[in-house]
């Protein structure tokens, strides 16, 4: 799972949005860091392997200006252990082929493989290594949406078109200078949070990436996912993406899931954020969530997630006493100083 954001409205673009990510790295990111934005009708794009702390050393990103923007802190389990699968060429957002359209994606699209089978032979894929033989599921989304709206689609006809054909969980976002002021988002099931202010509004991936903000904006929520949203100055307008998927009605037990938790992590002493929840699936997730864990399984590769949920309520155990956290700076993906949260017991 990546962790991303994105705005539209007059605050200057690069602080905000990097400093979204930053709050968010921790979490599951930090791999590699991009942003996009559109300046007076341009779009731009800055993006490299690594958090955002090395990017912005690195690069220019700090400096790109605009009035919408997309923003994106890739994790990867492969490029967790292996630098070979976090090529600066993996890094999000993404673009079509002219350069029309910037997209950023989350989660796991499953059937991949077929699409880029097919989408190879019509248009070049700058994320493939050829050292690995691989690309990145996301970009397959790009052209998707962009073939699409070359037959004459609006953005929302385009992503209810794409969306039907992904199998998995994702969370798609995109920028065009036909739209200046606009950032589309089509998500599934991963974790989205939007919050709306005077003549400005702003996605993150969790909660924690509004922290400097918050008490600046007039409003901040969670859309219902399967849901197409598309934000403007001051407003967020929400559809429906595709009425043919089916939502998942399950919800967390908090003593269940505080008692497998609890246990977990008084066996391993210490362990991160993204260890743990790896650690818990599918058999304890199953018992937090009630469900049994051939259930759990089959309904995770159709694209439930629960993260936010996860996240809050470990907050809610750090909270009450039960857990310390701390933040910690490891290498992974081929750079160190890379943070990742971590909890034991208190």
């Amino acid at each position: 799972m990546c962790q991303l954001a994105a705005y539209v409205g007059d605050r200057p673009i690069a602080p905000l949005l990097l400093r979204a990510l930053e709050l968010q790295e921790p979490l599951y990111a930090g791999h590699a860091t991009g942003l996009g934005v559109i300046d007076e009708g341009v779009l731009r794009v800055v993006k490299d392997s690594g958090p955002v702390a090395r990017v912005r050393h690195a690069t220019d990103i700090g400096s790109l200006e605009g009035t919408a923007g997309i923003a994106h802190s890739r994790y990867n389990a492969r490029a967790r252990d292996d630098p070979k699968y976090n090529a600066p060429e993996m890094s999000h957002p993404f673009l079509n082929d002219d350069g029309s359209l910037a997209l950023m994606h989350n989660g796991t699209i499953s059937n991949y493989r077929e699409h880029w089978e097919r989408l190879r032979e019509v248009h070049p894929f700058k994320s493939y290594v050829e050292e690995i033989d691989a690309i990145t599921d996301s970009e397959i989304a790009v052209h998707m949406i962009s073939d699409a709206l070359a037959e004459g689609m609006s953005t929302v006809e385009a992503f209810r078109e794409v969306t039907p054909r992904l199998t998995g969980g994702f969370l798609l976002a995109s920028i065009a200078p036909d739209e200046p002021e606009t950032v589309w988002i089509a998500n599934w099931y991963q974790p989205c949070v939007v919050a709306v202010g005077d003549d400005e509004a702003m996605f993150c991936s969790s909660p924690i990436g509004f922290h400097d903000i918050r008490q600046e904006m007039d409003r901040i929520f969670e859309p219902p996912r399967n849901s197409i949203l598309k934000l403007t100055r001051g407003k967020v307008e929400i559809t429906t993406m595709d009425p043919g998927r089916r939502l998942y009605d399950w919800k967390m037990d908090e003593g269940k899931a505080a008692d497998v938790i609890l246990r977990t992590v008084k066996k391993e002493e210490e362990v991160d954020v993204q260890k743990l929840s790896d650690i818990l699936r599918p058999e304890g997730w199953a018992e937090a969530f009630g469900v049994s864990p051939e259930s759990f399984r089959r309904e995770y590769r159709q694209g439930f997630r629960y993260v936010n949920e996860y996240f809050g309520f470990m907050d809610k155990l750090v909270a009450a006493g039960f857990l310390n956290e701390k933040i910690d700076l490891r290498t992974e993906g081929g750079y160190p100083e890379t943070p990742r949260l971590s909890y034991s017991l208190a």
